[in-house]
């Protein structure tokens, strides 16, 4: 990731923040994944095409 965007940040439940056991993808604010709610982990290459396309 940080080699395709290398401003990005990616963080974990730091603060309890995030929902545990959730693995969720934002940008900007803007939900762009939810294992919760896609029943799956993304793989990288979802991860890349999501943030391309809400860029």
């Amino acid at each position: 990731m940080k080699a395709e965007f290398p401003d990005i940040e990616i963080a974990g439940n730091e603060g309890g923040k995030y929902r545990t056991g959730a693995f969720e993808v934002t940008l900007d604010g803007k939900m762009l994944f939810s294992h919760f709610k896609q029943g799956r982990f993304p793989d990288n290459a979802d991860i890349v095409r999501m943030v391309r396309e809400n860029s």
